[in-house]
């Protein structure tokens, strides 16, 4: 799997294939994902006051293996377009954001032979629960696969196109597929209490997209590549950044109000909104350098991760 490159510096220590592995697949942003799963199944607990654990831990499983596939097929066909290096050549060595096909530790054929592997085993999940539960459950998870694959992959590139086609692509992805899907697992039904909760999550991911974006922000103008935040350019990317964070904020407020969930769900902005105002004064400072907004980024998953965590808590109050 890890190949020697003229790219790889003499002295220095390769990394081994578990840390090849970990920087292809994005391992640590496994929460994202994780937690609308969580948020499913603890709404299907609050409905039917029952969770079958088996179901609940494939369910994990395939939403997981479906994310690290997702993120090691953006990252060969971000490297076939020219992308990772670009920012491989503007980025300091020591960047913490490295990529390893750019680097020469892993081949761009093996990075694909991966990903297939991984969505492989999710179809396999989702094909089980097909069978097992209902035709929605290889359906939600077959839609998740093909957003996940052409989200960068020809014909479609879908966060190349400067529509928000990307956007769209990572709120379903991250919102209502994992939500609706570990929901439908447990009960067997959808339901659109699960599609509403499953909005302000959605929405809140695609805020970290959008701060994630700023820091690639020349690298992706030079690379061509024309996600939202690309086209807006910083100072109105940040302003969409708020605005989505508002909306989600106003809309679990507005699921308080309405009896969808709990009162307690209303700690899930109050906590994150609390962390969110570290970035705040990031807000009014657009047309930084890239390392200006790791710090932005890392603020926002934090807040993402325990707005989600909040509600599937409370939701199982």
């Amino acid at each position: 799997m890890v190949e020697a490159s003229a790219s790889v510096k003499k002295d220095e220590r390769p990394p081994g294939r578990l840390d090849v592995f970990l920087r292809l697949t994005r391992f640590q942003f496994i929460p994202l994902i994780i937690l609308p799963g969580i948020v499913g199944t603890a709404l299907a607990f609050s409905d039917s006051r029952r969770i079958d654990f088996p179901f609940f831990g494939l369910v994990i499983l395939g939403i997981v293996v479906l994310h690290l596939g997702a993120n090691a097929i953006d990252d060969s066909y971000d490297y076939e377009n020219g992308v990772d290096q670009i920012a491989n050549s503007m980025f300091p060595r020591n960047f913490g954001g490295w990529k390893p096909i750019p680097r020469g530790y892993l081949s761009l054929k093996a990075a694909k032979i991966i990903s297939l592997a991984l969505f492989a085993i999710s179809l396999l999940i989702g094909a089980y629960f097909g069978f097992a539960v209902g035709p929605w459950a290889f359906l939600l998870g077959l839609f998740g696969f093909l957003l996940a694959f052409f989200y960068c992959a020809p014909p479609l590139k879908l966060d190349y196109r400067g529509i928000g086609l990307g956007e769209i692509a990572i709120f379903f992805s991250f919102g209502p597929i994992p939500v609706l899907g570990a929901y439908y697992v447990q009960t067997g039904v959808l339901s659109l209490h699960a599609l509403l909760v499953s909005v302000p999550i959605g929405l809140m991911t695609v805020t970290i997209l959008i701060d994630h974006d700023l820091i690639f922000y020349e690298v992706y103008s030079k690379a061509r590549k024309y996600s939202l935040a690309t086209v807006l350019g910083r100072r109105n990317a940040l302003r969409a950044s708020l605005g989505l964070t508002a909306v989600s904020f106003t809309m679990v407020i507005g699921l308080v109000l309405t009896h969808l969930l709990p009162v307690w769900s209303l700690l899930a902005p109050i906590i994150s909104g609390i962390i969110l105002l570290r970035k705040r004064s990031t807000y009014f400072e657009p047309n930084q350098p890239p390392a200006f907004y790791l710090p932005f980024t890392v603020n926002g998953l934090i807040a993402n991760w325990l707005f989600a965590l909040s509600l599937a808590l409370t939701i199982l109050i």
